[in-house]
C-alpha cells in the first residue's frame, strides 16, 4: 500500500468516527435528555482553559499520550503474546475508564470504549502512525464542538 493511501485512509476513519460519534451523542441527548449529565459528568479540566491550552491539549498532547499508553504499550504487549482480541478489549476498557477518571461521565466512558476499539483496530492494521493520525483527526474534528465553528 502506498504511503499516501494509509495516511488518507486513517484520516478519513478519524473524521468519520467523529461524525458518527457526534451525531449519535446529539441524537441521544435529544431523545434522552437525562443522559446529558451521565455523559458529560463534570467535564474535563481543559474545558475551562484558554483556547490555546484546549488546542494544544486536545489537538496534540492527549492523542499522543493516549496512543502511546493504550496502544503502543498496552495493546502491543497483548499482541506480542498473541492475545490481540483480549488486548483490544482491555485497552478499549482502559481508554474509556481514563476518560471517566478525567472528569467525564459513565456514559462517556462507554462511548470512548467504542472509539478506543476503533483506534486499536487502526493501530493493529497501520501501527502507531496510523492510529495517531486517526486519533488526531478525530480530536481535531472536536474543535467544531469545542469552539462552535
Amino acid at each position: 500500500m502506498k504511503k499516501s493511501n494509509y495516511f488518507i485512509y486513517t484520516l478519513i476513519i478519524g473524521i468519520l468516527l467523529y461524525l458518527i460519534n457526534y451525531n449519535f451523542l446529539k441524537w441521544m441527548f435529544v431523545a434522552f435528555p437525562q443522559t446529558l449529565e451521565l455523559t458529560l459528568g463534570n467535564g474535563s479540566w481543559w474545558l475551562s482553559s484558554t483556547w490555546y491550552v484546549k488546542v494544544l491539549y486536545v489537538g496534540l498532547v492527549a492523542p499522543i499520550f493516549e496512543e502511546l499508553i493504550f496502544h503502543r504499550t498496552i495493546l502491543e504487549w497483548f499482541k506480542k503474546k498473541n492475545l490481540l482480541n483480549i488486548g483490544l478489549i482491555v485497552s478499549s476498557i482502559l481508554f474509556g475508564f481514563w476518560h471517566m477518571v478525567s472528569g467525564w461521565g459513565i456514559l462517556k466512558a462507554f462511548n470512548m470504549m467504542f472509539i478506543g476499539l476503533v483506534f486499536g483496530l487502526v493501530y493493529n492494521k497501520y501501527e502507531l502512525k496510523g492510529s495517531l493520525i486517526c486519533h488526531l483527526a478525530n480530536n481535531w474534528m472536536s474543535f467544531y464542538f469545542i469552539f462552535g465553528f
